[in-house]
């Protein structure tokens, strides 16, 4: 007999004796934990996560990348999972504590049905705050996780945002140097094949001057008596050979200026070189080449074959002035282009 009451007396404390009596009483600390879930923020959120070595190369930018993306694919794949699961929790909790909370509200007004049902009843309750505390952990639990996870992410981006430029940095220099190098082999390779001079040409003849020669004449036949690339007046200035460079014209005239063909010859280069300006190449025949540099713009393609004095693109400006290179080069090696225009 004294057991059994302990046993009841022990349902009725962990009920509330105020409650046995009808009397509402506060939430137990249980409830109170359920109650203030909703309201707690973010506090102690950061998940400690090792800084990332910084790539020197883009083979390390690469293997970064594909780590980050990894990692970001298995935290992505993490908090889907977290979200499914704290839903069903956050359902269990709801449903819980309501049950809980009418329970104890209710006291132990159903000891009227006698000692046993109290008993059954007392049993139930407290199945009903254990499986209760359980939830309350777990979604604790899986909210602090899912913090976590979400802090993690947002580091994960904030690192793949820099290493993404430098990829693109990289990529576009690698690019930019892979341009270069094709431009580089098709200026050389525009001096490795010659062509005969093209038999008929269409002359400009507001271009030549009344004692040039014609059009279609060969350009080793006009030592002496080749035009200017540029028409009207033109500073012209000698370059002499320096390094890998040889002999040239630096030729200067008022802005808007444009290149001209001082004979006529095929197009086999038109494009960026060197200072990022435009030069253009015409083959002559017999090797011999005419080559213009710093141009804008070309008006020539590769292949188009051009009249002495054809326009072959406008002159860049430096200091308001257009500033035109000419070489002249035989055997793809440059010449002195001096004498050809009587200078």
């Amino acid at each position: 007999m004294k057991k059994t009451t302990a046993i009841v007396l022990g349902m009725f404390v962990a009920l509330g004796g105020g409650v046995a009596l009808g009397v509402p009483k506060s939430p137990t600390s249980a409830l109170d934990e359920f109650a203030l879930q909703a309201g707690r923020g973010a506090a102690g959120r950061g998940a400690a996560r090792a800084p990332i070595k910084i790539p020197q190369s883009p083979l390390e930018v690469d293997i970064a990348l594909k780590q980050l993306e990894s990692e970001r694919g298995a935290l992505e794949q993490e908090l889907a999972g977290l979200d499914k699961e704290l839903g069903l929790v956050d359902g269990r909790v709801l449903a819980r504590g309501r049950t809980y909370y009418k329970q104890v509200r209710a006291g132990l007004l159903p000891a009227g049905g006698g000692f046993d049902e109290l008993v059954d009843y007392a049993a139930r309750v407290e199945r009903t705050r254990l499986g209760l505390t359980r939830d309350l952990e777990s979604q604790k639990s899986m909210r602090a996780r899912r913090e976590e996870v979400s802090d993690l992410l947002l580091r994960i981006g904030a690192d793949i945002g820099p290493l993404e430029a430098q990829k693109r940095a990289y990529d576009s220099a690698k690019t930019t140097m892979r341009q270069a190098q094709e431009r580089g082999d098709a200026f050389d390779r525009a001096f490795d094949s010659s062509t005969p001079p093209p038999d008929q040409i269409t002359v400009y003849g507001a271009d030549l001057q009344p004692g040039d020669v014609g059009a279609a004449s060969p350009l080793e036949g006009m030592m002496g008596k080749l035009p200017l690339p540029l028409a009207g007046r033109a500073q012209v200035t000698k370059l002499e050979a320096s390094g890998a460079s040889g002999p040239a014209l630096e030729l200067r005239a008022p802005s808007g200026a444009t290149a001209r063909a001082v004979a006529a010859g095929r197009v086999v280069f038109a494009d960026r070189y060197e200072d990022d300006r435009i030069t253009v190449i015409l083959d002559h025949g017999n090797r011999l080449f005419t080559l213009y540099g710093h141009l804008r713009s070309a008006e020539v393609k590769v292949g188009e074959t051009v009249a002495s004095g054809s326009a072959l693109g406008p002159v860049a400006d430096r200091k308001r002035e257009s500033l035109l290179y000419f070489e002249l080069r035989k055997e793809g090696r440059p010449v002195d282009p001096g004498p050809w225009f009587g200078l």
